[in-house]
Order: C-alpha cells, then structure tokens, then sequence
C-alpha cells in the first residue's frame, strides 16, 4: 500500500510542477532580432531588471524587446490597464518574432439594473438622463434634432448594452464606447460611465479630437495631426451616483475615418481630478 501512495505524490508533485512552469511565460530573444509583444491594451508600465543588456520600447499597443548581449536572461514586468505579466526574457538561438499576451482580467460590464438619475442643468443646457423611462425611446423635444429614423435605431443600440472593447478606469469610475454608429449623414457616439466609487461623479465637459497616424516598418505609431472634433449635440446626465451608471450620446456630423485615425474621447470631472480618456480606433465605427 505504500509503494501506490508514493507513486500518487510523485505524480501530483509533478503536475505541480509542469502548473507552475506553465505560468512562467518566457520570451526568446535574439541579437540582431526584434521581438514584438502586443499587449491586449495599451501599456502603462514596461520595465525590465536589466536595462542595459536588453532594451524595451513600447508605442500604442506594442512592446519592441532586443537584448544587446549573446546570453542570458532577466525579469520583465508589465501593466496593461488592468492587466499585469510577469515574464522572463531569455538569450536563445531561435527568438519569439511576435508574443501575443492575452487578458488576465476580466472586461468591466454594466450593473445588472442601474438606478437612473434625475435630469440635471448645466447652465443653460438641458442633460437628459438616458436610463430614465422614456430615455430608450428618445422622445421628447429634446430629441427633435435627430431624425425619427435614427432615432428608431438609436433606441435598439441603447437598449443592449455589450461587453466593452474599448474603457477605461480611474478611482474606481470607468468610462466605455459601447456603439459608434453612422446613421445617415451623421455620426452617433453611445458611451456609459460606471461609477463604482462612493461619491458622485460630475461631468464638467467632455472633448473629442481625431488623431491620425503613421505606422514605421518597426510597428511603432507616429502622431501627424491632431484635430479638435465638436459635437453637434449631446444628451446625458451630468451627475452619476455612486455605484450607478449613465449613457450619453453625441451626434456629429459625418466624419471620414481612416485605418489610421484614433478617436479621443476625454471626460473630465470639472471640479475633481477623475479625468477618463479612452483612445478608439477609426475602424471601430459599425
């Protein structure tokens, strides 16, 4: 009896073993060779134990590693928004050309019934609470810019709201594109802020600019131009309660979007210091 009971902690010892190496993710790297890590999000933090034999850039999405030495190995750590890695880059003769890391945290998601908003005033504009009863719909005289066909395909888009692809977090509030539609000759943005802080979050304003791009042979982004966009018209609550949510709506007119356009979407709380900026390619319009 003692002999099939050494062999099971054998075993079990080995499987922990093989777990452990499993989660020990390694990057073969090459003189004279760049590899490429792509990160689900762009990074925060990129940074290495040993800086002067293996050199890190990063752009966009994108982190360059080559090491400028024939052997050896260091740490390298690396925090994507809500995602981190822990890897080990090492010196081998057959270098990893691209390394696609996959999310360790899960998308953040709407709460499964959000307490609406009163209307609020700001100065002498009137923000409607999208997530009060008659907000789906979008009736009302303050809709009446928005054409009755748009505004039918507008309420299905508010009314399913998806995991988000693109958010993102500060203090504990978060903001996300859910749809960026093009109805016609105009162009409708429906993001939801999430606040699951303790205290309200105030909108104070709420910019947009087009940035476009050009990408090098190396992967790496280069900022060209840079354009302040103003929308046409904007309807949302301009306070969110702790742990609710509120939609908002922009409508613009018609904008061309190129593979190398990045929408920029920046909230800025005003009176606090909980700005959101999130980063959209121009390709993500439906």
């Amino acid at each position: 009896m003692k002999k099939p009971s050494l062999f099971l902690a054998a075993v079990v010892l080995l499987l922990a073993a093989r777990a452990e190496t499993r989660q020990q993710k390694v990057v073969r790297v090459k003189p004279g060779f760049a590899t490429v890590i792509v990160c689900p999000t762009p990074p925060e933090l990129v940074t290495v134990g040993n800086s002067q034999q293996f050199t890190v850039q990063s752009s966009g999405n994108y982190v360059l590693v080559k090491p400028a030495v024939s052997s050896g190995a260091t740490n390298m750590f690396i925090k994507a928004g809500m995602n981190t890695y822990n890897l080990i880059l090492q010196v081998s003769a057959t270098p990893d050309l691209e390394i696609r890391l996959l999310p360790t945290a899960p998308a953040p998601s709407l709460p499964a019934t959000p307490t609406p908003d009163k209307n609020a005033t700001d100065g002498a504009r009137n923000h409607v609470d999208l997530n009060s009863k008659n907000g789906a719909a979008l009736k009302g005289k303050e809709f009446e810019t928005i054409s009755p066909k748009a505004r039918t395909m507008l309420s299905s888009y508010l009314k399913t709201p998806r995991r988000y692809t693109y958010s993102v977090k500060n203090s504990d509030v978060i903001l996300a594109l859910d749809h960026m539609v093009q109805i016609e000759d105009k162009l409708y943005m429906i993001c939801t802020i999430v606040n699951n802080s303790k205290i309200p979050y105030d909108v104070g304003f709420v910019n947009f600019k087009l940035v476009d791009h050009n990408r090098s042979l190396l992967l790496f982004k280069k900022k060209v131009k840079e354009t302040a966009i103003e929308p046409i018209g904007d309807f949302y609550s301009s306070s969110v309660k702790p742990n609710t949510s509120g939609r908002m709506l922009f409508v613009f007119d018609k904008q061309g979007f190129s593979d190398k356009s990045t929408i920029e979407i920046k909230c800025d709380e005003g009176s606090g210091r909980r700005v959101l900026t999130l980063n959209v390619p121009g390709s993500y319009v439906e």
